[in-house]
């Protein structure tokens, strides 16, 4: 081989491994970025999770409180002393009709208050359909004045009940939910409404009535997530209300795991490798010539190997720091489950005694009420009732990914058996027939089968027609690893475009008095098919059922969290002998 030969041979080895370096530098740089998303994605989603419990604790004080008004806003003319009642220990209490003719008013009541409520937010939402609203604070005295509105059924319509309520008074109640949201070092949580005023904060140099008005936070006010000025944010409107829940937290104890010297190492390490590519060349250089340079050549190349040794330590330093961030998160998931244990037992804890109070009420003195006190009573304990079943859904369903059980076996014919046998009293009160056909074992999360199959049935059997007897159809197809689970229903069915709508959490096509259930259900079905590397699928048509096919690997070993996997083809639905449980 000549001089020639050996150099360009000797470029090319080294291109080629320059080239390997590049690849292993950028796939790590990727994992840096999802490392960074999946951060961004835990905030937005405790962030959600927020403004779902904030929602939940008005819309059920909204529900009582328009109850009880109901009957002394029905006469034509509402007196001052229940407009006093009304006004109980707020600003002010003023009843308008949706073209805002002010009907009666409390004391308090001022002539700013009245050119006020042209620019009221919380009768703009009323005005567009909502039971109740919070608005915007609104010039009132020293401190200001929020304004809290409900809808009052009226025999011609409806009217609004409006009250004044001191920013400060609903400061301090939402501080102590605010309190609750765990964080990094450093991290803060507001509540601002529309107009940038801060309503609740857990920041002191941001106290409640700050308004915001530097160039940096009017922008965080029109984006809903980004990072500026060192810190991360993200935005969520709060539902009802012109308010919305900001979280904000540095980006160094944010984003620790991904920043710093972690950011920099693979292009170190990169350059390193570079670094030695470069002395092999010359070392190769070298022992084309005398002996002596070729033992020189040895001795340098003995050097590069120990500066290769050297960094190959420092990457195994780092895999060590890595499993230590590693623990670190899991650390933290840990945490975050214990504070939504802990806000479960919080906050199902007064809706306890309120059913516990409401029974003992209606057990000992219920013949002495009234039909209307009877009522309020049932709908008191109902209210509670169904919050209670809303804080256990949406643990359920931050849990999916959280306190997963390892896969294993899982025989799908039992698993459905057991769910009948728990709804058996469901199934003979809809007089329904439920017929399910031979179901495969597979590899799965066990318990998450279960409510996977629950929620699915229950489905089927809730949203039913008034004048045909229930059906639910339950059968199976595997091809090539994976498994076809699909559960037909002869209920009331929707319209097609609503097909991925009703995966989302909270999403109802219904009032809730005509159908029962919190809107969690689907969206733990489709979570759980994510979480074993699948879908759900929804057909139907108004008045012919729905079909759901959930879409599965049936030997995957482990749980994913890739949200969009590579699905076969739409299955093709294969009828086989089923038995019936009617």
């Amino acid at each position: 081989m000549s001089r020639r030969q050996a150099v360009a041979t000797m470029i090319a080895g080294v291109m080629i491994v320059l080239g390997l370096l590049a690849v292993f530098a950028l796939e790590l740089s990727n994992t840096q970025a999802r490392s960074k998303a999946d951060v961004e994605g835990r905030v937005h989603e405790r962030s959600l999770l927020a403004a779902a419990l904030i929602d939940s604790l008005f819309s059920t004080s909204a529900e009582s409180s328009a109850a009880n008004y109901a009957r002394p806003l029905a006469a034509p003319h509402v007196s001052p002393a229940v407009m006093q009642q009304l006004a109980g220990g707020n600003r002010y209490a003023v009843v308008l009709t949706p073209s805002r003719r002010v009907i009666a008013a409390s004391a308090g009541f001022t002539a700013q208050a009245r050119r006020d409520l042209t620019n009221s937010a919380a009768l703009r939402l009323l005005a567009a359909g909502g039971p109740w609203a919070l608005g915007n604070v609104l010039p009132y005295g020293r401190d200001g004045v929020i304004n809290y509105g409900l809808s009052i059924p009226y025999r011609s319509g409806k009217r609004y009940l409006l009250t004044g309520l001191a920013p400060d008074l609903i400061g301090r109640f939402l501080l102590g939910e605010l309190r609750q949201l765990p964080g990094v070092r450093g991290a803060h949580s507001y509540i601002l409404d529309a107009l940038g005023r801060i309503i609740a904060s857990t920041n002191p140099a941001r106290p409640t009535g700050y308004q915001f008005h530097t160039a940096n936070q009017l922008m965080v006010l029109h984006h809903a997530h980004g990072e500026v000025a060192g810190h991360y944010y993200d935005h969520v409107p709060l539902p009802h209300t012109s308010w919305s829940i900001l979280l904000t937290a540095p980006d160094g104890p944010l984003f620790a795991s991904v920043s710093g010297l972690r950011k920099w190492l693979p292009w170190l390490i990169f350059g390193a490798f570079a670094l030695a590519g470069v002395l092999a060349i010359l070392l190769a250089l070298r022992t084309l010539g005398a002996t002596e340079a070729v033992r020189e050549a040895r001795d340098e190349l003995e050097g590069a190997n120990s500066q290769l040794a050297e960094s190959l330590a420092a990457l195994e330093a780092s895999n060590v720091e890595l499993e230590r961030r590693a623990q670190e998160l899991a650390r933290s998931n840990a945490e975050l489950d214990q504070f939504a244990s802990i806000a479960s037992h919080d906050l199902q804890e007064p809706l306890r005694k309120i059913r516990t109070f409401t029974e003992r009420v209606t057990a000992t003195d219920g013949a002495a009420l009234s039909e209307r006190g009877q009522d309020y009573l049932r709908r008191a304990g109902a209210s509670a009732e169904r919050m209670q079943r809303l804080i256990q859904d949406l643990l359920k369903f931050s849990r999916v990914s959280t306190q997963g059980r390892p896969f294993e076996p899982v025989d799908l014919g039992r698993v459905t058996r057991e769910v009948l046998e728990d709804l058996d009293e469901q199934v003979n009160a809809a007089q329904a027939t439920v017929r399910v056909g031979p179901l495969p074992t597979i590899s799965a999360d066990a318990p998450q089968m279960r409510q996977l199959m629950q929620n699915l049935i229950s489905n089927g059997l809730k949203f039913r027609r008034e004048d045909i007897r229930p059906e639910v159809d339950i059968s199976a197809t595997t091809e090539e690893g994976w498994i076809n689970l699909i559960v037909r229903d002869n209920g009331i069915g929707f319209e097609p475009q609503y097909a991925d709508r009703i995966f989302r959490v909270f999403e109802r096509l219904h009032g809730r008095g005509a159908y029962p259930g919190t809107g969690i259900g689907l969206a733990l079905c489709l979570k759980i098919a994510q979480r074993h590397g699948g879908t759900v699928v929804a057909r139907s048509a108004p008045g012919e059922g729905a079909t759901f096919t959930v879409v599965m690997q049936s030997h995957r070993t482990e749980a994913v969290t890739d949200t969009s996997p590579d699905l076969p083809p739409d299955p093709n639905d294969s009828a086989q002998e089923p038995y019936v449980a009617a």
